[in-house]
């Protein structure tokens, strides 16, 4: 009988050896799972310095970087570059698309090597085109360029524009000489110039034309006012910005393609509107910005990591 008994309680032993062991497996396969779903923790950001999405890219790097990924962001100036960067690079995306109009060249350029997501948008009701100081009175639509002598005539029938190999600026480009702007001509240039001259005309309350994008920290910092455009030049006026990942992107790294994701979901255009103007405006260290925001919204970070170790 006591024999019976330390039989059966070897046994016992052994099968609780058994499972530990078993599941002392299952948790290195489990944490072999999750680290997978981690994926390749390389990743790079090309990001438009000069204009609103350099808030959405660093503060995505920022979140990126607490889910353990390594991650460059690269300024870029302008959009031609920005796609060509992410469509030759399995580890690169960017969260500055503007669809469906403004940027679908250069997305159906690059579109075999690309992927966009647009399942719900980071940024909703964007306008693109061109735009004047509040303070014109006589300028509320494209349409009112044509024959408006006084006006052309104030701007050297010149438009102002930024980088050429922006979408805003391939769209203008194929529309001066024609219909309302007949007598107009585009003038290249960069972000940056293109500020500094609007910059001019409104301390000094001048007229001057010029292509712009509303959201921006230009248009609310310089007060300006977007035109309509009857002719829809520049598509429709339900304009959006949306992330576009190299193709080899969410195999590569599912992870963060998870959390870039998710981040587009439930992004605040209002944080967006108070982080360019603490960069762009108060002229603070952007990556310095961006980690306070991620460091001063636990909850929102919580979410965007949720499930992912």
């Amino acid at each position: 009988m006591f024999r019976g008994k330390i039989v059966k309680s070897v046994s016992l032993l052994a099968i609780l050896i058994m499972t530990l062991s078993l599941a002392a497996c299952g948790n290195n396969s489990s944490s072999s799972d999750e680290q997978t779903k981690l994926g390749s923790k390389k990743i790079e950001i090309p990001y438009i310095a000069s204009d609103n999405s350099a808030t959405r890219s660093l503060v995505i790097a920022e979140v990126l970087k607490k889910a353990g990924y390594d991650v460059i962001t690269t300024p870029v100036q302008a959009s031609g570059p920005l796609y060509a960067s992410v469509a030759t690079n399995e580890d690169a995306f960017h969260a500055s698309g503007i669809f469906p109009s403004v940027d679908k060249s250069y997305y159906n350029k690059f579109k075999s090597n690309l992927t966009l997501y647009d399942k719900n948008n980071f940024v909703d009701n964007v306008r693109v085109g061109l735009a004047v100081p509040k303070y014109v009175n006589n300028v509320d639509s494209i349409e009112d360029l044509d024959g408006n002598k006084s006006f052309g005539e104030s701007v050297d029938y010149k438009i102002q524009g930024t980088d050429a190999r922006n979408g805003v600026m391939k769209l203008t480009k194929d529309e001066v000489g024609k219909d309302n702007l007949a007598k107009y001509k585009l003038n290249e240039s960069s972000d940056q110039e293109q500020f500094k001259k609007i910059q001019k005309a409104y301390k000094s309350q001048q007229p001057i034309l010029v292509t712009a994008m509303d959201p921006s920290w230009i248009v609310n910092e310089l007060d300006l006012k977007m035109l309509k455009d009857p002719d829809k030049i520049y598509g429709s006026d339900d304009q959006h910005i949306n992330l576009v990942f190299n193709k080899g992107f969410k195999d590569n790294h599912p992870a963060a393609f998870t959390i870039a994701t998710r981040m587009s979901d439930d992004w605040s255009q209002k944080d967006e509107e108070k982080l360019a103007k603490k960069i762009f405006v108060d002229q603070q260290d952007p990556e310095k910005v961006a980690k306070n925001y991620v460091d001063d919204h636990e909850n929102k970070v919580d979410d965007w990591l949720k499930d992912i170790k």
